[in-house]
């Protein structure tokens, strides 16, 4: 079905995906005043036990999304950018890596808004978990 070229792009956009991703998690950690490092995340999903250890958490993962979702929508400013450029358009009759350049940003734009909704599902999760403290 995929030729050993596309596999090859495939593996090499998901390396790329996987580092990207995880900068960006930092980066958006980074960003927040008094925003929780990922050891404090580590240390806290598994000790949450009241309201608020759970909307800490929440808030974290909503940070997430929203960064997540920024570079997404960064991805599709590019992927409207590459349309509009007549040399790629040029290049994309000699050159199938010019497709390429927009297939990889569509990609990258949906991966991010699929860790998006997943990190937004995370905070619903622990909002629901702080409703239900002491109950």
């Amino acid at each position: 079905m995929f030729s050993k070229t596309n596999w090859r792009r495939i593996s090499v956009v998901s390396v790329f995906l996987f580092a990207v991703i995880a900068g960006m998690l930092s980066h958006s950690s980074a960003a927040t005043a008094k925003a929780l490092t990922k050891k404090e995340v580590k240390v806290l999903i598994a000790s949450a036990k009241t309201s608020e250890d759970h909307m800490k958490l929440a808030q974290y993962f909503k940070t997430e999304a929203d960064g997540l979702e920024a570079e997404a929508k960064d991805h599709d400013e590019m992927v409207e950018a590459y349309r509009k450029n007549p040399m790629t358009q040029m290049r994309a009759e000699k050159t199938p890596a010019a497709v390429g350049t927009i297939e990889h940003c569509e990609f990258l734009a949906k991966s991010y808004r699929e860790a998006a909704k997943a990190a937004r599902e995370m905070a619903g999760e622990h909002e629901q978990m702080a409703k239900n403290v002491g109950k």
